[in-house]
């Protein structure tokens, strides 16, 4: 499971990045299986564990911990 820490700077960087498109941008809401839910942060960007692939099937490491340039993003 892909985690986004307090050190995050909400660059963004990895919302262009994620091939599931699981990453969000604080406070904004989003969609799993037809129903919206509200912002699991208003403070950091977040990823959905629901929508996480681990980029399985686009990638062999997790794009969005490669390109974060504040090293925010771990794999728990």
């Amino acid at each position: 499971m892909i985690v986004i820490t307090d050190d995050c700077i909400n660059c963004a960087a990895c919302i262009d990045e994620c091939p599931s498109n699981a990453i969000f941008d604080a406070g904004e809401s989003y969609e799993v299986n037809g129903e919206t839910k509200p912002a699991m942060s208003d403070d950091i960007t977040f990823s959905v564990p629901e929508l996480c692939t681990m980029c399985e099937g686009f990638s062999d490491e997790q794009t969005c911990i490669d390109v974060c340039p504040s090293d925010a993003i771990i794999d728990q």
